[in-house]
């Protein structure tokens, strides 16, 4: 793949709540073969607030940066593996962490990254990205910025002081791990029925793990912040009482539900299985720059 072909990111937007199907995100293969490695995406919004994707790493496969793909970015990136397992890294630290089916790998503004899929079948993973591609905060930036030349998957700062050096290396981490029990839970109801797990909360971007118990019917809320839904596991049902169009919408796994700021809706289970959604909400503060 050359620099003349080389495709940006497609950029799916919507004006009003909207359920994509999972056949519907907009696909999107990036990378170079002699240096990044190739990443399919699929792209379910992509707005002036928040950038939601699904992305998957072959068997064995990985992505790096190259000059044609630098991967450092000026915005808040949260990496969800739904299937597999990834090891996600900081080349110009060395840090290595993990990740397996459920956890959350964060990284904040000028962190460089890496991945790597270690096992023989496909890593699957959802990503949550604030603020977004369409403020410049990829590519564009990216390419600003001096091209990393070393890169190192080891980090020697902690060599001969493991494991007392574990609380100066956390605060030293650009690179996030939160698995369940990290999560802030709370309960948006009062009757326990639906239990929220916060995994990051910044000033750009929230991302929530939710899980509705079976027949759950929720209370309405109203989003205060662009919003994306994903569910997981079962099958929810999004009631929209203020919206013009039809008023429930049936969301199943690997569906997504984007819901614009303000808007009012509820979820609930009506298959009595219950169910379980990731959802990601972005905000970028007025005029604010890369």
């Amino acid at each position: 793949m050359s620099e003349a072909v080389r495709r940006p990111t497609p950029r799916p937007t919507y004006d009003h709540p909207t359920v994509i199907r999972q056949q519907d995100a907009v696909r999107h293969l990036w990378g170079d073969p002699n240096g990044s490695g190739h990443v399919s995406d699929q792209v379910y919004v992509s707005s002036a607030d928040l950038h939601v994707l699904q992305f998957t790493l072959t068997p064995r496969g990985r992505y790096v940066h190259s000059a044609m793909n630098p991967t450092v970015f000026a915005a808040d990136v949260a990496y969800v593996v739904l299937e597999g397992e990834l090891v996600l890294i900081d080349p110009e630290h060395g840090e290595v962490r993990p990740l397996t089916a459920g956890d959350v790998g964060f990284f904040r503004r000028d962190t460089w990254n890496h991945a790597v899929n270690p096992r023989h079948e496909p890593v699957r993973v959802l990503e949550f990205f604030s603020p977004p591609p369409s403020r410049n905060t990829a590519s564009p930036y990216a390419r600003s910025k001096p091209l990393l030349t070393e890169t190192h998957y080891r980090d020697a700062r902690w060599d001969r002081r493991w494991p007392a050096a574990r609380a100066e290396r956390d605060a030293a981490a650009r690179l996030h791990v939160v698995r369940d029990e990290d999560q802030l839970h709370w309960l948006p109801e009062d009757d326990g029925g639906h239990l929220a797990g916060t995994a990051v909360d910044t000033e750009y971007l929230t991302v929530t793990r939710g899980r509705l118990s079976p027949g759950h019917t929720g209370e309405v809320h109203t989003t205060l912040d662009e919003t994306v839904l994903y569910v997981t596991d079962g099958t929810l049902y999004l009631h929209l009482p203020a919206h013009d169009g039809p008023a429930w919408h049936r969301v199943e796994p690997d569906d997504a539900a984007y819901l614009p700021k303000g808007t009012a809706y509820r979820l609930v289970d009506v298959d009595g299985n219950g169910a379980r959604y990731w959802a990601g909400a972005g905000r970028v503060p007025e005029g604010w720059q890369p």
